[in-house]
């Protein structure tokens, strides 16, 4: 009777076992979520889906059934920080500024970066004409410069919170005709690269701001543009994008997230899934690779600069 009951309990042990264990191993998540903030929620959406599609079937062995892309569609990064302590967005994918922000003010964690275009990594700079007599940023009191748009990172972000930082004060005008306080910079949106670089050649406006990828980008900045202009301030060496993941998101799932990202581009499958977004691969985070975020944190309580 003994080995009876015995053999039963074995039997139901051994057949509730895998289970006891797969729930041990891994949080049953069954939709797995990644969303960034943007203006142009269908161009994303077509750039992203591929990405989290390709993921999710990766972690089928988990448990996880699907992939869903979560976007806070009005470009508010503040939208963005409830989605991600709502837990409805579990990976995030956004420029270096949002991201320091993200992880400084809604938890998120940095896990690794991506290489764009065949690049890991840029800067800003803000460059002048030669002959403007303008020889550091401090110089453009009473002056205008051309940024690309209010959404652009290296064309906006980085060289306005740099120059804040420097203790400058900036303010919009309407446009490049416009006056300029002498104690502050004018700034203007250009709308494109080749804008920025057209309006500083033809004296429109007395700088202007760009990656250092776009300024080796002869449809961006022409030679003939170039060999008249000069550089007057680069920002620290970024990366294009990083992945974070938000806070209380499993530490485990966390570890197969990084794993299938770091071979996306091993396979035909994932490289057609990054193929839209142009990226080439994913590389984890150096601590080098994290000291820009010190920096920009720095940057961002120095310049007062808020995010919607």
């Amino acid at each position: 009777m003994r080995k009876t009951a015995l053999f039963c309990l074995l039997l139901i042990f051994g057949l509730t076992l895998p289970e006891l264990l797969y729930s041990k191993e891994f949080p049953k998540k069954k939709t797995l979520t990644i969303g960034r903030a943007t203006d142009n929620v269908i161009t994303q959406q077509k750039k992203i889906e591929p990405i989290i599609t390709h993921l999710a079937s990766r972690l089928k062995d988990i448990g996880v059934e699907r992939g869903e892309v979560v976007l806070a569609g009005d470009n508010k990064v503040s939208n963005l920080i409830r989605l991600l302590k709502e837990g409805k967005i579990d990976i995030l994918l956004e420029s270096p500024l949002i991201a320091t922000y993200l992880k400084s003010t809604g938890g998120a964690t940095p896990i690794l970066i991506a290489w764009r275009k065949g690049v890991g990594e840029y800067n800003s700079l803000i460059f002048v004409r030669k002959d403007s007599k303008i020889n550091r940023v401090e110089d453009l009191k009473g002056k205008m410069i051309a940024f690309e748009d209010s959404g652009s990172n290296s064309g906006y972000f980085l060289p306005k919170i740099g120059m804040k930082a420097k203790g400058l004060e900036l303010i919009q005008l309407s446009s490049f005709n416009s006056i300029v306080p002498k104690d502050k910079i004018g700034y203007v949106f250009a709308g494109s690269e080749l804008n920025i670089s057209s309006w500083v050649f033809y004296k429109k406006v007395a700088a202007g701001a760009l990656s250092n990828l776009d300024w080796n980008t002869p449809e961006d900045v022409p030679e003939a543009y170039k060999k008249e202009f000069k550089i007057v301030y680069e920002s620290q060496k970024m990366p294009e994008f990083i992945v974070l993941v938000r806070p209380g998101l499993d530490k485990r799932l966390v570890e197969r997230i990084k794993e299938e990202f770091l071979k996306i581009d091993k396979s035909e499958e994932g490289k057609e899934a990054i193929k839209p977004y142009g990226f080439n691969k994913f590389v984890e985070l150096q601590k080098d690779s994290l000291d820009f975020m010190t920096e920009i944190e720095k940057q961002l309580r120095i310049s007062g600069e808020k995010f919607q």
